[in-house]
């Protein structure tokens, strides 16, 4: 066992694929991830602790003290900005060392990009038209204060009971949940658009691995408009290029 110890937030794939490259070189880690839904991506990485729950800044700080981890690798969603200024806040307070995993994405010229949901509602109530919506279940209630929105406004979740209940519960018609989890191929999503003779696509900006350039290209092939959320601007580095960092690291701990 290489006598690292990191820490490691995020059930993002990046989060997956970080954890995946250190139980390869003998890394111990802790994994903590927000919702239970994600423990099934992560569930037996060997030298990998899991720890599903939400916790705040002052449990992250009680957590670093304790473990005092050679450093904090902050892979959560780029949505989840309060969440990684936690980790940030945390991590300074306790003198570690803090890397923050970012994605990368190249902007579709095809799109509409929008600096905030608000932004995005506000062009939808000048414009008619069915609306598949494929942000999660986090905004909903924004979108309620759409004309018409019961109608107009097809829903795709992750198939979770929470999220479910919450699109329930805002008044969304049961017809136009749909709960599928992905990747979902230009094929579908493009039977989907058709189905629901949707005009409008939104969805956040991600890389690849989010499925974006597939919502792109069945946005092209369908005539939809695709409307595009724009993550927060961000520093840090790339999968590749923290895989890379630790591989010199481990090769010092080595040497």
């Amino acid at each position: 066992m290489n006598k690292l110890n990191i820490c490691l937030y995020g059930g993002t794939t990046e989060g997956r694929i970080f954890a995946e490259f250190l139980s390869k070189n003998n890394v111990a880690a802790d994994l903590f991830i927000a919702t239970e839904y994600g423990l099934q991506f992560v569930e037996g990485i060997e030298n990998v602790s899991v720890h599903q729950k939400r916790i705040d800044e002052n449990e992250m700080a009680e957590i670093f003290t304790k473990n005092k981890y050679d450093f904090v690798v902050d892979a959560t969603h780029p949505f989840a900005s309060i969440v990684s200024e936690n980790i940030l806040k945390a991590s300074e307070a306790c003198g570690m060392k803090y890397l923050r995993i970012i994605r990368e994405t190249d902007r579709d010229k095809i799109c509409t990009y929008f600096g905030s949901f608000t932004e995005c509602i506000e062009f939808l109530k000048g414009n008619s038209g069915n609306v598949l919506l494929t942000t999660g279940s986090k905004v909903l209630e924004e979108f309620t204060t759409l004309e018409n929105y019961r109608e107009r406004i097809f829903i795709r979740i992750l198939p979770m009971e929470s999220s479910l209940t919450k699109c329930i519960k805002l008044g969304f018609l049961n017809k136009n949940i749909i709960c599928m989890q992905g990747p979902f191929s230009e094929e579908l999503n493009a039977a989907m658009i058709r189905s629901i003779n949707a005009k409008y696509v939104v969805t956040k900006e991600s890389a690849d691995s989010g499925g974006f350039d597939e919502k792109v290209r069945a946005c092209i092939s369908t005539g939809a408009e695709c409307l595009v959320i724009k993550k927060p601007s961000e520093e840090g580095h790339t999968i590749e290029e923290i895989c890379e960092i630790f591989k010199r690291l481990l090769n010092e701990v080595v040497n």
